[in-house]
């Protein structure tokens, strides 16, 4: 709903460093070049802003996710079908080879609401982390984000294994509380 306010830069900035990455990331999983999912991504954003004040909250009605899921799809797939003038069309057979790319992530739908979800883990880690001593981030990091077992890192770190686990505890309850004040703000 804040996004409505045109002039709230902090509402756009979160939505912006949110929601731009997931756009980017499924455009890449849809096929587009690294490039064109960027350019992607912006014209999203750009019809987001555009659209944002027809948008109604209605608990009857699909989320913001599945809304913004829906403009990205759509935008996806005029990238894909409409194309640049000078792309070759020959016989590449570029939209036979993506058709036959199995779609492992499941629907549009579940993969924006995946990337949504890492897209605030990051963007809360980001937030948090300045609060934690480095050894602390670390614990934290290496057991419960790269899955590293808890004695490797408690020798890595030269931390008692209480010490990894009592620092892991402590980032993902403060990291809890960061994206319960992201969904309370946002509804989301």
């Amino acid at each position: 709903m804040r996004l409505k306010d045109r002039a709230d830069d902090e509402a756009w900035f979160e939505f912006t460093e949110i929601y731009r990455p997931v756009v980017f990331r499924i455009a890449c999983r849809k096929g587009l070049q690294p490039a064109d999912a960027d350019d992607l991504a912006q014209q999203v954003l750009s019809a987001v802003a555009r659209t944002i004040d027809r948008w109604q909250v209605d608990p009857a009605r699909a989320r913001f996710r599945t809304w913004l899921g829906r403009v990205a799809t759509n935008a996806i797939i005029n990238a894909l079908t409409r194309g640049a003038p000078d792309r070759g069309s020959g016989d590449s057979g570029l939209n036979d080879l993506l058709n036959q790319r199995p779609a492992v992530d499941g629907p549009t739908s579940d993969l924006v609401r995946i990337e949504h979800r890492r897209e605030v883990f990051r963007w809360a880690a980001r937030q948090i982390r300045p609060e934690f001593h480095p050894a602390t981030w670390d614990a934290f990091w290496l057991t419960a984000v790269e899955q590293r077992e808890v004695d490797a890192v408690s020798r890595e770190l030269q931390l008692s294994r209480g010490s990894v686990y009592a620092a892991r505890s402590r980032v993902m309850r403060r990291l809890k509380q960061k994206v319960q004040e992201w969904v309370g703000e946002t509804g989301e």
